[in-house]
This record gives C-alpha cells, structure tokens and sequence, in this order.
C-alpha cells in the first residue's frame, strides 16, 4: 500500500486512541486492584504507542514525498502533546503514589515505579495548575522550534559554486571529479552535503577555495535559524526554571550517569588537560607542513586542519588516506560489517522483501536465531534531495514478547554505487558504518523487553555512544579487514602493511580532534547553564574555541547549523565520555576481537538489559569494575 498523509494520520490517530483508551480503563481501576495489574497497564499505554515515534521521526526525515515529511512532523507534534497530556496527568501519578512499591512482583515492576514517580516530579506533575498549564505550553512550543531548528538544517543546503572549472580540483580524487562534471559554463556545483563536502576540504588543494566552502557550509542555516536558536534556548531555560532547576544543564544531566553540570565542566577540564600537550605538538608539526609552502605562515586555520593532516600524512608516513578506497567498495562493507555481526553474536542476517519501503534504496533484513526471528531492520545509505544529510541510527519498534519485533533503520548518506563506480569509501566512512550499525545491534539486542519503558536504546544518554564507538574498533582490526577489504579491481586482499599504515595515519591529529570535540561539548553546556538572555553565541563561540583549541577559529554563526544543540541539548559531552568507557571495553576485546564467546557475553552483560539497569551497573557486570581513563588515556598516547 502507498504511505499517503492521510494514511499516516489514519494510523498515527488510531494508536493514540488505544492509548487513551488504554489511560482511561487505568484510571478507572479500583483502588484495591492488585499493584501489578496497575504498574502493567500503566506500561501498556505507552506500548500502545510503539512505532509510531519512531516512524514519524524517520519519514519527517527521509521520505521523499515533502507532503509526507510535512504530514510527519504535524503528527509529530500531536503525539508529543499526547505525552506532555499523559506526564502532567495528576490523576495517573497519584494512582502510582499510592502504590506499595514493596508488594510488586519483580525488581523490574519496583524499577519502573521508581521511575514513572521520577519523571512524573520532572515534568511537574505535583505542580499547581497554572504552573502545569504553563508547562504544557512550553513543551509544545518546544516541539515545534526543535522541529524548525533540524528542518532548516536539513534544507538548509548551499550551493557552492567553483567559476574556476575543472582545474579547481586540482587534489581531489579522479572518481569525484568524475562525478561532479562541469555545467555548461565551465563551472562546477557543489552542495553543502557530505558526499561533496567531506572529500573537498580534505584534498582539495586550492585554500582559498577550502576557506569559502567552509564557511558557507558552517553558515548554511544561518540566518534562518539564528532566532529559531534563541527561542530553543529561552523556552527550554523557562520550563527548567519553572520545575525548579537553576538550569536546563542541570535539570538534563540529573538522570545521567554524569549528575551534574558541574561534573561535566569537571570532565571537558580533565579531557583537554590530558590532550593538550599532544595537541600543541600536532599543531606545530601542521604549521611547519603549512611552512613548505607558505614561509611565512603564523598559524593554522580551521579549514586548513583537515588538508594539512592528509599532508603530514603522505610525508610522515607515506600514506594516502585515498589509497585505500579501492578497498572499501560500499557492498563489500556492506556485506563484511553483516557477516562480522553474524559471527560475533552468533545470529543469521537474512535479506527480506519490504513492500512498505519509503523509497527504492531501502533494503531490509531479518535478525534470526535460535529458528525464529529476533529482529528486523532497514538499510537507507545514499543520498537524496530532502533526506537527512548525515548518519543515524533511528528505532522504529521497540518490541514486546508475543506482540511485535524490535525494529530500526539506518539512514547514512555514501557514495552510491552504479555500473561504473562501486561507490568507494574513505575508511572514515567505514568507522561510520560500523559506529551506526553499534547503535542499531544495541537497539536490536536491547529490544522486545517486557516493559515498553525498558526496551531497545533505554539506558542513560552519556552512556548509549559507548556500543556504537565500541564496534568503530572493529573497522580497524586486520583480521576483520581481510575478511572484506578487497581491492574492487583485482580482488586482492587489502594488505597487512597498508591497514598499519591507515591506523597510523587515521589516529594522526586526534589529540586536536579532541580539543575540538571539547570546544563542541563546552559549547553545549554553556549554551544551557544559565539565562540564555545574556549569551552572545559568535563571541562565546570565539572564546571556546581560543581557549581550548590552538586552531585559529573562524567567525561566524555555526551555531545555526549545529543540530546536536536540539537534540542534544547541553550534553555534546557525551560522545566523548563514552568513548572514555567504549575504549575501557575494548581494552576486554582487543587480544582477540573475534572471540564469539566474549561478545555474546559482552551482549548478555550490556546490550540485552536495555534500561533494566542503570549504565554504572553495566559497565561493572561487564568489567567487574567501574570504569576508568587508563585505556583511553594509552589510546591517546599511542
């Protein structure tokens, strides 16, 4: 059947009604109905509602029909109504107050209780009712900005346009220039999106050109989004304010593993200090590349990181990240990153055929084990007009015993493959893959709990990075490699030597990768630690950046193409805590990584719990021990 509109509504309507339903048949349960039967039903409202988020989300994303992607967030936005209605709902709380946490069955029922009270005092149930109506307002209203903020980003696309013609390209590879002919007037068109982008900044020789990409592409939702970002900022620091929170920082990260603002200053204090000395010498060693050609040069510019770290690459080390392309043909990835999974977590991936497919690139697949299906998912990987422009994962179902599978997608946006190009990858891209398809296993393995509120990717969000930069560690193994990377051509195996040569050169510049993670992470924070009526985002952007990075910073508005200060919010920090736990995992993996029976255990221990526990108690059942930074610490030094 063709998704229209008014089918999606026709569905989206219809699980709203089961759950109201389901709300009301809650409430009116007698007072002496057994705690059980209440913690189940209460659960059952929101499992009422499964798929539906999910799929809204994606299609406003990625269906190629606008009317649906228009459709998508209008329904988007009733259903969050539908959960501001159901976590400001006095009556349902106190029906869960009044509970005796002690007779519940199960510490699962106790947790969920334990829970529910948690957010229902967050949303500002226990509030009087002008406060309540109040914050149901603000959280509608900040449905829509949040939604406004991404969609300009996500039409936000520039034109770049090279008058120059074809000698402009000078440093790019053959197979991209190949792709991006020249118009009728000897110029070439370049858009904003990564597939054009990403290459060009790394390996386009021209600065001067490299310079003006750049900044159109930082500035390519600006000025759209400049007052759609300060009515995001205001809005979300109001409805803190008003629940009793100093701070949106301080109300987001009171349910992480990082409890406070505060320890997250601590953290991107304590990351940069162990990362700045290694930093000052990758700087200078850029500034002396820069030097060769350009004596008198005094500094390294930001658009000038990526380039001039390809270059120390083909001098210290005699390698071009380009050289290993021919390896990474998108279906050989493909096909190496499915059976690698197969054989760690001892699953079938079976092909299936879709009817529903938004769109003719989606392909599907079944996870099988034990003869019956565990999971299913969806492939969205090349680029189009109106999709999302980078890599995510996104889950569709969560799942239930007996009612429905875990389900997901992921949307990436690679070369894609045709008669004459096997659509090759950086090896970049390649971590990517693995890094997106870590989320999706851990959606997949963490699905069909029993509690819709447990289920799938449940757990604390500074700790939900930590399995997909985990399986990133996997694109570099050599065992692993030579089981897919074969040169598209000649069919040989991708050698030894080369894959030394990829880590070595790949891992050159981290150290300032991660100064500028830590511009990104203060950022965020700082964006939400306070009254946002006071920021002046240009300057303090400046600031962040003269301060944690030797890179000399460009001005401007990136902020208005910065999503993750929608859906992030004030913890961009995450990414890099969990890579501090990610690494202290692999550091179990890392003597062997095709050891089935550790990942298995790895896959009881921290992706199959879901949210049934709290991410600390995860990290300890897998290591034995809280983690630390000594693993990341020698990663970093190596």
């Amino acid at each position: 059947m063709t998704l229209t509109p008014d089918s999606l509504t026709s569905e989206t309507h219809a699980a709203l009604r089961e759950a109201r339903s389901r709300r009301d048949a809650l409430a009116a349960y007698t007072a002496g109905a057994a705690p059980d039967e209440v913690i189940d039903a209460f659960d059952s409202i929101r499992g009422a509602l499964d798929g539906c988020a999910g799929t809204l989300s994606l299609y406003s994303s990625v269906h190629p029909d606008p009317a649906v992607r228009q459709r998508s967030e209008e329904l988007e936005q009733e259903l969050a109504a539908f959960e501001t209605e159901l976590s400001l709902d006095r009556e349902l709380y106190e029906r869960l107050a009044a509970l005796d946490r002690e007779a519940l069955t199960g510490q699962d029922r106790r947790r969920l209780l334990d829970h529910a009270l948690r957010d229902f005092r967050r949303s500002g149930v226990d509030r009087d009712e002008v406060t309540r109506r109040r914050v149901r307002s603000l959280t509608d209203e900040l449905v829509n900005i949040g939604q406004a903020f991404d969609r300009n980003i996500i039409q936000g696309g520039r034109e770049f346009v090279i008058e120059e013609g074809i000698d402009a390209l000078e440093g790019l590879p053959e197979d991209w220039i190949r792709a991006h002919p020249c118009e009728e007037d000897g110029s070439v068109h370049l858009s904003t999106d990564p597939p054009d982008y990403q290459p060009f900044i790394l390996y386009a020789h021209r600065s001067d050109l490299r310079e003006r990409f750049y900044r159109l592409h930082k500035e390519r939702a600006y000025p759209e989004n400049v007052a759609v970002l300060e009515e995001l900022l205001a809005k979300r620091h109001e409805l803190a304010t008003l629940l009793g929170y100093s701070s949106w920082a301080e109300y987001v990260t009171e349910v992480l593993m990082v409890q406070s603002p505060d320890r997250v200053a601590e953290f991107i204090e304590e990351v940069a200090r162990r990362a700045r000395p290694r930093a000052e010498e990758e700087y200078a060693e850029l500034l002396a590349e820069k030097r060769r050609s350009d004596p008198e040069a005094e500094r390294v510019h930001e658009w000038e990181f990526g380039y001039l770290v390809e270059a120390v690459k083909r001098r210290r080390f005699d390698f071009d990240s380009q050289a290993v392309r021919p390896y990474f043909a998108y279906s050989a990835v493909e096909d190496g990153l499915l059976r690698l999974s197969e054989r760690l977590y001892g699953i079938e991936i079976v092909p299936v055929e879709n009817p529903d497919a938004w769109h003719a690139d989606v392909r599907s697949f079944e996870v099988r084990e034990g003869g019956g299906v565990l999971a299913r998912f969806h492939l969205d990987m090349f680029p189009r007009e109106g999709k999302y422009k980078h890599a995510a994962m996104s889950d569709l179902y969560a799942g239930r015993p007996g009612e429905s599978l875990p389900e997901a997608v992921l949307v990436c946006n690679f070369p894609r493959p045709t008669a004459d190009d096997p659509g090759l990858l950086l090896h970049s891209q390649v971590t990517t893959f693995f890094h997106e398809f870590g989320h999706l296993l851990h959606h997949l393995f963490g699905g069909g709990q029993r509690y819709q509120r447990f289920s799938g990717i449940a757990c604390e969000w500074d700790f939900v990075e930590v399995p997909s930069q985990l399986y990133e560690e996997w694109a570099w193994d050599p065992a692993v490699l030579a089981g897919f990377a074969r040169h598209y051509e000649t069919g040989e195996v991708i050698p030894p030597e080369l894959i030394e040569g990829l880590r070595r050169a790949e891992e050159y510049g981290k150290a300032l990768g991660i100064l500028r993670q830590m511009v990104f992470a203060s950022l965020s924070l700082a964006c939400y630690e306070g009254d946002p009526a006071r920021l002046d985002l240009p300057s303090l952007v400046l600031e962040l950046k003269r301060r944690l990075n030797p890179l000399e910073p460009v001005e401007g508005h990136m902020t208005c193409s910065f999503g993750h200060l929608n859906g992030y919010s004030a913890i961009y920090y995450t990414y890099m805590w969990s890579l501090v736990i990610a690494k202290d995992f692999w550091s179990i993996f890392e003597k062997d990584p095709l050891d089935g029976e550790m990942a298995r255990r790895y896959r009881e221990c921290v992706l199959a719990p879901g949210g049934r526990r709290d991410a600390a108690d995860l990290v300890r059942a897998f290591l034995g021990r809280d983690h630390s930074m000594e693993a990341w610490q020698r990663w970093l030094a190596s």
